[in-house]
């Protein structure tokens, strides 16, 4: 009975030590792949330090590991062009937002200068007829003179300041290309309301 038992406790022994054996050649066909910041592929049979990287069993055949390469650098490929058309699409979703924002405040800034051209003009031509009840322009021809081409000079001022408003919708990183899109579709805008109120009056 003893000696049963004690080969019993010895297949044990031996079972854990090819067990353990078993595990220990397991963890020597493993290696450790990692992609560098220049796109190199390297390996280590020790674990890398602040990269991301995958686990290698190199008990594969050497088929099976260019397989295996091939299938990982084709799902690099199609990462990076998911990528990038990411970025695209993150581009042209940034440019169009920018763009229906330049749209809405030039459209709005155009028709707050039109209304306050014109009354800019309305008041241009009260101070024109109050020259003309001040200074006779047969009598005081000079001051008469004076008189419009001062208020002349300050109607253009004041709408060359107004004019200048357009400039608060545009910054250094607007691209020209947008601007003229912009200004088009403005034009293009105001063509379409002038022809409805042309067509409203007739």
């Amino acid at each position: 009975m003893r000696r049963i038992i004690t080969a019993a406790l010895l297949s044990a022994m031996l079972s854990l030590t090819a067990q353990a054996a078993g595990e220990k050649a397991s963890g020597n066909n493993v290696v450790y792949r990692w992609v560098d910041e220049n796109g190199s592929v390297h390996y280590s049979p020790t674990k890398p330090w602040g990269v991301k990287f995958e686990s290698v069993n190199t008990n594969y055949s050497a088929r099976q590991r260019e397989m295996i390469e091939e299938s990982n650098k084709a799902k690099e490929t199609h990462d990076r062009l998911m990528n990038k058309e990411q970025q695209k699409n993150d581009e042209e979703k940034a440019y169009k937002e920018k763009q229906e924002r330049l749209q809405l405040c030039i459209d709005t800034t155009f028709d707050k200068m039109s209304y306050q051209k014109r009354r800019i003009e309305d008041d241009s031509v009260k101070q024109k007829l109050d020259c003309e009840y001040t200074f006779s322009r047969a009598k005081q021809k000079s001051k008469y003179d004076e008189c419009i081409l001062k208020i002349e000079s300050e109607r253009i001022e004041k709408v060359s300041q107004l004019e200048q408003s357009i400039n608060q919708c545009i910054d250094a990183d607007t691209p020209k290309k947008m601007i003229q899109e912009v200004m088009e579709k403005h034009r293009e805008h105001e063509e379409m309301k002038n022809a409805q109120a042309s067509g409203q009056q007739k």
